[in-house]
C-alpha cells in the first residue's frame, strides 16, 4: 500500500493531474500502435508501410489522435532501468510498500513517454514499455530513439524519476533528471542490464577463442620449422576451426587436436634450409706458429681465407 496523508501532487515523483481514461477502443488501438512502435510488455513487431497506414486510418475513423511514432519508422534502442523502490519518504509524508510497487506493475498497460525534468517538450525521446516489480524495487524497459540513446550516452544523463497519477496507482511518465529522489533510479548500461548473464557461456567462448589463437600460432611455428608447407596452412586452419569430434583410438577427440598431432609428427621437409657442398676446413693447414701470429696481429681475419691464399 501507499500511505499518503498529503494532498495529491506533493510526491517527489511528479504527478499528472490530467487523468483522462482512454476508451476501450482507444486502448486497443494504442496497444496495437505500441507493438508496431516502441513495444509493449516485451513485444515489438515492425510492419510494412501499408499495414502501418491501415492502423493510422483506424485511428482516424475512431476520431483518436495517433501517437507520433506511428507516422514514421523509428529505430529503437531498448534499455533496462531501475524506476523506484519501496521505503519511507518522510519529506513527502509517504510510505511506499512492496505491494504498491506490484500494483504499479500490474496497472501498467500502455507505454508512457520519457520526459526531461517532468516537463513536456517537442522532443521525442522514447517510452517506458514494460514494468516489473521485484521485491522492494521497481524495474522497467525503456525504448529510446536511436538519436536520444546516443545523446544520453554522450551526456551521461542516466538518473530517472517517476511521474504518477494522483492515485499513485499508475505511471504517467518517466523523466531524466539531474537530482533523482531515489539515488539508484537510473538507466542501466553494459553488464548492469537487469538480465541474466550466461557467465558459463561467456567463459567457454573466451576459452575457445584463446585455444583457437594458440592453435593458429602453433601452426605458424610449424610452418617456420619446416613441418608444414605454406600452401597447406589455410587447409590446416580451416580444420582447426571445425568443432567436430571424431572417434580416434577408442575415444572422442576434437579435429583440431588430431590436425596438430598429425603435423607435429611429420618429417621436416627442409625446403627452406640452405644447402651447400661440404668443404673441409683449410685453417688446420696453418701451423700453430702462423696461427698465433695471425691471431695476434690480424685479429678478425678469416683463417680459412688466409690458408686458401697460402695454398694458392
Amino acid at each position: 500500500m501507499v500511505d499518503r496523508p498529503v494532498r495529491p501532487g506533493s510526491f517527489c515523483v511528479a504527478m499528472k493531474t490530467e487523468t483522462e481514461t482512454p476508451s476501450q477502443v482507444a486502448r486497443d488501438l494504442l496497444r496495437r500502435a505500441a507493438t508496431i512502435g516502441p513495444g509493449l510488455r516485451g513485444h515489438r513487431t515492425p510492419v510494412p508501410e501499408e499495414e502501418r497506414n491501415g492502423v493510422l486510418r483506424q485511428f482516424q475513423d475512431a476520431g483518436i489522435e495517433p501517437p507520433a511514432f506511428l507516422n514514421q519508422d523509428i529505430e529503437w534502442a531498448d534499455r533496462k532501468a531501475k524506476l523506484f523502490e519501496a521505503g519511507e519518504y518522510p519529506d513527502k509524508g509517504l510510505t511506499v510498500t512492496a505491494s504498491a510497487l506490484r500494483d504499479l506493475a500490474e496497472n501498467f498497460d500502455l507505454p508512457v513517454p520519457i520526459l526531461i525534468e517532468h516537463a513536456k517538450s517537442p522532443l521525442e525521446i522514447g517510452y517506458l514499455t514494460d514494468v516489473q516489480a521485484d521485491g522492494d524495487e521497481l524495474f522497467g524497459t525503456i525504448a529510446l530513439t536511436r538519436q536520444a540513446n546516443d545523446l544520453i550516452e554522450a551526456s551521461g544523463a542516466h538518473a530517472l524519476s517517476l511521474g504518477l497519477d494522483p492515485s499513485l496507482l499508475q505511471i504517467r511518465e518517466v523523466s531524466l533528471v539531474r537530482k533523482p529522489r531515489v539515488a539508484s533510479a537510473r538507466l542501466f548500461t553494459g553488464e548492469f542490464l537487469n538480465e541474466p548473464v550466461d557467465w558459463k557461456g561467456k567463459y567457454e567462448q573466451l576459452l575457445a577463442e584463446s585455444e583457437s589463437k594458440g592453435a593458429h600460432a602453433r601452426l605458424d611455428e610449424l610452418v617456420a620449422s619446416g613441418r608444414l608447407l605454406p600452401a597447406q596452412l589455410p587447409f590446416a586452419k580451416a580444420l582447426l576451426a571445425a568443432p567436430t569430434l571424431v572417434e580416434f583410438d577408442g575415444d572422442s577427440v576434437p579435429v583440431a587436436s588430431l590436425v596438430l598431432s598429425l603435423v607435429e609428427s611429420g618429417p621436416v621437409h627442409g625446403l627452406f634450409g640452405e644447402t651447400a657442398p661440404h668443404r673441409p676446413s683449410l685453417a688446420p693447414s696453418l701451423d700453430p706458429e702462423h696461427r698465433a701470429f695471425y691471431d695476434r696481429y690480424f685479429a678478425g681475419l678469416s683463417l680459412e681465407e688466409i690458408a686458401k691464399n697460402r695454398a694458392g
